[in-house]
């Protein structure tokens, strides 16, 4: 039976508070697909980011959607699809018009990331818990080089990600207290981000810190939809 979720992210600033707010309803398909759709919208910098990105019952990823704007104004959107082989883009760009990408693969991507926070968490189902220790997340890409995903979106392989599991973690957040995973991830040149995810099989956004962005994201609702 497919199941619905629901959920409510916020963006805090260190010194703002309240700086953007991201709306997500994740869908479990009886196939084991998931599929989150995410609304985001960061006030003080004005961008806005519609994101719709599906994974495998293993959480590979298999065909994203994303579209914004900055300040009002049409900044880009694309289609992406991760097969075996080959990550392939078909996108619309403010500056460069049509674009088409084919980047070819030795093996599958682990993880895509489209800037939806709540698509953060799906980059660690690809660690491997029983190892434990500080692991390299290997052939995953994202949409954007920057913090905040505001260029392209055009595909880009990630490269120099880690993750390192610090333990299993009770945490509270506004929309309840959860069993989480606590992870420090690591990036570009050594740029750090602490992420609790859920423990329930689906692997939520519970809380990111990010030390670069002067931000904290927190899952403020979260609700089963029929």
């Amino acid at each position: 039976m497919t199941r619905y979720r629901y959920g409510v992210i916020d963006y805090v600033g260190d010194d703002v508070g309240l700086r953007g707010r991201e709306e997500w309803t994740l869908t479990a398909a009886e196939d084991g697909t998931r599929t989150m759709r995410a609304h985001c919208r960061m006030w003080d910098s004005r961008i806005e980011r519609d994101v719709v990105h599906t994974v495998s019952p293993e959480f590979r990823p298999l065909r994203t959607f994303i579209s914004h704007r900055v300040a009002g104004e049409f900044l880009g959107e694309g289609w992406f699809v991760m097969g075996d082989a080959a990550v392939e883009s078909h996108l619309l760009l403010r500056e460069e018009g049509r674009v088409s990408q084919r980047i070819d693969l030795a093996a599958p991507p682990p993880f895509f990331v489209p800037h939806a926070v709540c698509c953060d968490s799906w980059i660690v189902p690809s660690y491997d818990l029983a190892a434990g220790g500080r692991q390299p997340l290997v052939g995953g890409f994202r949409s954007s080089p920057r913090p905040n995903g505001a260029t392209g979106p055009y595909a880009e392989e990630m490269t120099g990600i880690t993750a390192a599991l610090l333990g299993e973690e009770t945490v509270t957040v506004p929309a309840g207290t959860f069993d989480t995973w606590h992870f420090l991830l690591t990036s570009d040149g050594g740029a750090q981000e602490h992420l609790w995810t859920t423990r329930d099989g689906d692997w939520l956004m519970v809380r990111l810190r990010s030390d670069r962005l002067s931000s904290t994201y927190r899952l403020a609702e979260l609700r089963e939809e029929r």
